[in-house]
């Protein structure tokens, strides 16, 4: 046990005190910020260029009121894609009611010489098949297609109803937007809205993923690096294959925590210092306590499950190209995991969610979200966990008697029958 403490304070002391180790601490939540914080702000950034855009209808009371609903567009639940805090006007509207095709000739020939950015064709035959054509040299920005479409539909909605009898207040009144609010209950009250529910199972589902990955390769890498060094010879003469192994994943493992911790300390910090206050989504983000605590166990068994693999499959090779081929079978469980999160977290009680979370390759990442959507019950936490426990033993053997003979082998990499030589052979 001794000699297995010290291989865990050499792995940790000196991967804690490296600079990658340092610099990752402090870039991964800028990045994480800045994912989520930059589209944000982004989105309700203006360009500044005004779009310059013809509307060409048979009805010219039709495309009038188009043009007021482009120019001054009303806040919808469509908000995103449009802001009325700009200096310059989002669109210049010129109006024609010349439908002929040498209009329409003209007017691509005006697209492509620059005199305008793009023109809305809106025929009495297209409208009545409910069809608009937007023509422009950039037709990327979905934004402005939204905009537009909401505008047409809009107007033509508001004109039906006018001819209803219906009063111009009483339209706005019809067609102003309904804000829903998606609220978890949790215990009897109101608890964090869907939204935040969902940032935030995503934002550590991705910390799982990319901790266990990196951590488990990092076990990996180690031992290839001492393996093809030659240093395993002589810590082998002071421990035992089995302390070694251990010892590689426990270090290492408390690093990648020890990392975590400070991502969720500076997380609560930028949540304390007045996050909250931007009044987006992001004002309702927290994290329950069960998440925090399920969040630490399916990160450490997650972990320790995922690094004997790598450990196994580090001892079979002598290379990071050699590494790079083999290190599928533990990768492929973990992707496919993160491919069902979504589902499972829109239907945590499904069929689906419940026996994909009780897979134990699985587990780390699914039991999580069903525990962050709608906590299962305690039965099926415990079941996971200790499918998880068992797995991680059966595999810890599997892999520790494959370490015990693959480290000190040298050479090619081996074939299954030499696997299962090496497996007789350790046993």
């Amino acid at each position: 046990m001794h000699n297995a403490w010290l291989v865990i304070q050499r792995e940790y002391i000196e991967r804690i005190r490296s600079k990658a180790f340092i610099i990752m601490t402090l870039l991964m939540p800028v990045f994480m910020a800045s994912t989520i914080l930059i589209p944000a702000l982004l989105s309700n950034m203006r360009s500044g260029v005004t779009r310059r855009i013809v509307l060409v209808a048979n009805q010219g009371e039709l495309a009038e009121a188009i043009k007021q609903q482009l120019v001054a567009p009303p806040i919808t639940s469509d908000a995103q894609y449009r802001s009325t805090k700009t200096e310059a006007p989002r669109f210049a509207i010129e109006i024609t009611t010349d439908t002929s095709e040498a209009e329409r000739d003209q007017l691509r020939h005006d697209v492509s010489d620059g005199k305008i950015d793009g023109f809305v064709w809106l025929t009495d035959s297209d409208l009545a098949h409910r069809k608009v054509v937007f023509s422009a040299k950039d037709v990327t920005d979905f934004g402005e297609s939204i905009e537009l479409r909401n505008a047409v539909q809009s107007a033509l909605v508001k004109r039906q109803l006018g001819q209803k009898g219906m009063s111009e207040p009483e339209i706005e009144s019809v067609l102003k937007p309904i804000d829903l609010d998606s609220i978890r209950i949790e215990k009897g009250k109101e608890g964090a809205s869907g939204v935040a529910v969902f940032l935030v199972s995503f934002t550590m589902v991705m910390l799982l993923y990319v901790n266990v990955l990196v951590y488990g390769f990092a076990v990996m890498r180690s031992i290839i690096e001492e393996k093809s060094s030659r240093i395993l010879e002589v810590l082998l003469s002071s421990v035992t294959a089995k302390q070694l192994l251990a010892g590689k994943i426990v270090g290492v493992g408390a690093v990648g925590l020890t990392q975590v911790a400070i991502w969720l300390a500076i997380a609560g910090a930028f949540s304390l210092i007045g996050l909250s206050s931007t009044g987006s989504a992001l004002a309702n983000v927290h994290i329950p306590a069960i998440g925090v605590v399920a969040f630490g166990v399916y990160f450490v068994l997650g972990y320790f499950m995922y690094s004997t693999m790598y450990a196994a499959l580090g001892s079979m090779v002598n290379s990071d190209q050699e590494a790079q081929q083999v290190q599928w079978p533990a990768m492929l469980p973990i992707i496919f995991a993160i491919v069902m999160a979504t589902p499972v977290l829109q239907h945590p009680n499904s069929q689906l969610a419940f026996w994909a979370s009780l897979f134990p390759f699985f587990t780390p990442i699914l039991m999580f979200v069903r525990i962050m959507a709608e906590t299962p019950p305690i039965w099926q936490i415990l079941l996971s966990i200790g499918l998880m426990l068992l797995t991680t033993w059966a595999l810890l053997g599997l892999s520790s008697r494959i370490y015990r003979v693959g480290i000190l082998m040298y050479g090619k990499r081996p074939t299954l029958p030499e696997l299962r030589k090496w497996l007789r052979y350790a046993g």
